[in-house]
């Protein structure tokens, strides 16, 4: 399987975490959509991640990635239904997967808008103000040491955050969450996978 990645994207590197976690050999062919006209044929959106099986399918957005990197691996990072027995953290897990997906949505927003000339200040504090209140949504999640995608795309926004925007001081009003991301940061998946300038 070939990821499209790059070393900045939370949203590939949730899928890099999935794919360390489970084991599963990925070739990683780093990219900036942006710049490359002929990543489209990869993925009409022009957006990483992208996941090329060994059929030659592609797969796009990082939700259905992981997924499918879950199903492939064996793995139990998603919740488990069945006829007979519905995993109860379900909604939780989900839920938090797509609060760690928005939050990563807005920083990346935020600094894509940062870069425009003439920058739209209105834009930029709309996606700020999601941050925010996303983080302080965060701070109230009681969070055990499991590992599901929940836990794993809210490591990968506050990773972003942390990398893109280090004068954000997230942490000290948020120590519960700042205590967790730190424990989580310890695990071999997400050291190996630490944002870096593409």
């Amino acid at each position: 399987m070939k990821l499209y990645t790059n070393a900045a994207s939370p949203f590939a590197r949730k899928c890099r975490i999935v794919a360390h976690e489970l084991k599963l050999p990925l070739e990683e062919i780093r990219t900036l959509p942006m710049q490359d006209p002929d990543f489209r044929r990869i993925n009409p959106l022009g957006k990483i991640p992208a996941l090329i099986l060994d059929d030659g399918s592609v797969l796009i957005d990082s939700p259905v990635i992981c997924e499918y990197l879950n199903d492939a691996g064996g793995g139990k990072l998603f919740p488990v239904s069945s006829v007979w027995k519905q995993d109860k953290r379900r909604w939780k897990i989900l839920g938090l997967q797509a609060l760690g997906d928005g939050l990563a949505d807005a920083a990346v927003a935020w600094m894509i808008e940062g870069r425009q000339q003439p920058v739209n200040e209105t834009m930029r504090a709309r996606h700020m103000e999601a941050v925010t209140a996303s983080l302080d949504a965060l701070a109230r999640v009681k969070f055990g040491d499991e590992v599901s995608i929940g836990e794993i795309a809210v490591a990968c926004a506050l990773g972003y955050l942390d990398f893109r925007m280090p004068d954000l001081d997230w942490k000290s009003s948020r120590p519960t969450l700042a205590d967790w991301y730190a424990k989580f940061c310890e695990y071999p998946s997400v050291k190996a996978t630490a944002p870096a300038a593409p």
